[in-house]
């Protein structure tokens, strides 16, 4: 398969999950859908499930760095070449996780509680948590894509872990990837205002 159809799947399961993501939010949470930042989080879903490759193709220099190119799950393979760290080889079990958005969504969660908080700041936090949610979303996307692809051929495996062990470690991390956002999601609905007296 070409780099660019990879890519290409990459980015339509990512859609395509992240479609189903939102329209749930539509569905049982509309003012979480309301709330979120739609364009924060469509960003960092493509960036999490295939990377904003297109950028490239269009010649936007800033865009075009590998960073931008990559998936967020495929940083590892630039990370390993600069450092060597034997922990960031492909599909290593960092980067081929949810770790990093559940992080963010920890760090959002955290600088929220602190008082007095600006609309400024809110405006920022707010930012963090929608790109953390989309990343988790994007990030899930591209796991999935890539266990389906790979059970096509040798199967799936993060680096270090057997095959079953690798395909648990995708299971828990799709379960938080989705269900993280939509439990934050959740209590967007549990603070509405009940519509009977």
């Amino acid at each position: 398969m070409s780099p660019l159809l990879d890519k290409l799947l990459h980015f339509a399961i990512g859609l395509a999950v992240g479609m189903v993501f939102w329209g749930l939010l539509e569905r049982y949470t509309r003012s979480a859908a309301r709330s979120f930042n739609p364009i924060a989080f469509l960003i960092m879903l493509i960036w999490g499930a295939s990377g904003l490759f297109f950028f490239r193709k269009l010649g936007v220099p800033i865009f075009s760095h590998t960073y931008f190119y990559m998936a967020f799950p495929d940083w590892d393979i630039p990370l390993y070449q600069a450092t060597r760290l034997p922990f960031l080889v492909h599909r290593s079990w960092l980067f081929h996780s949810v770790l990093i958005p559940m992080g963010l969504l920890g760090l959002w969660l955290g600088l929220s509680q602190q008082s007095p908080i600006t609309s400024f700041q809110r405006s920022l936090l707010n930012l963090l948590r929608d790109g953390a949610i989309g990343l988790s979303v994007g990030i899930s996307a591209h796991l999935l894509w890539d266990a389906l692809l790979s059970s096509t051929r040798r199967g799936f495996y993060i680096a270090g872990f057997g095959n079953s062990l690798s395909l648990l470690w995708l299971l828990v991390n799709l379960v938080i990837g989705i269900g993280i956002p939509l439990l934050i999601a959740k209590q967007f609905r549990s603070s509405e205002p009940s519509s009977q007296p």
